[in-house]
């Protein structure tokens, strides 16, 4: 496994996803850190959690301990175990892909999806866009959402919308047919 193996983003992304919270601030992983505590009756640290996040810019490969943790925590009995799953029931992905990691602040990126959809979005730092404009889509200018990266051909999933200082439910862009575009203007 190398440190950016689909198999740890994946864990990353299913780890992001249930705890359904922003990451952005030490005070966030603190607080995931207490929750996987609170549900798996084990121990991460936040400082451990910022370097598998990249929130610190040490990027050392994790232990297998602290995978096994993670695992647990998103229903899985050991990392192993999480790995064989993705073989099993999935592939490695073959696309063009844009990853937030790689972007730098300010970037903006056109998201095209079907029908005749076209968004414009500016990264904001981890892992974090603002919607500059929604198009004809259900996305308005000014919502703030999380997303670890853009795949072509397959379908944009946002758990963690704010508008207006709301939250609103989960988003599915291109659901039939993927992503048609992805831009870096």
């Amino acid at each position: 496994m190398t440190d950016k193996s689909s198999e740890l983003q994946f864990l990353i992304d299913e780890t992001a996803r249930i705890f359904s919270g922003r990451l952005e601030t030490t005070t966030d992983f603190d607080a995931l850190a207490e929750r996987i505590e609170t549900s798996t009756h084990e121990r991460i640290s936040s400082s451990t959690l910022k370097r598998i996040w990249g929130y610190v810019s040490m990027h050392p490969r994790p232990r297998t301990a602290t995978l096994d943790i993670l695992s647990r925590f998103v229903g899985r009995r050991d990392f192993l175990s999480l790995c064989e799953e993705i073989k099993q029931t999935s592939g490695f992905l073959s696309t063009e892909k844009i990853d937030s990691a790689l972007l730098a602040p300010g970037s903006r990126l056109i998201l095209r999806w079907l029908p005749d959809r076209c968004v414009t979005v500016q990264y904001n730092g981890n892992n974090r866009y603002t919607v500059l404009d929604g198009g004809s889509s259900k996305l308005r200018e000014g919502d703030v959402f999380e997303a670890f990266s853009f795949l072509k051909g397959h379908p944009l999933y946002l758990d963690h919308i704010e508008r207006n200082g709301e939250v609103l439910p989960s988003y599915v862009a291109g659901r039939s047919a993927g992503l048609q575009a992805l831009e870096l203007d």
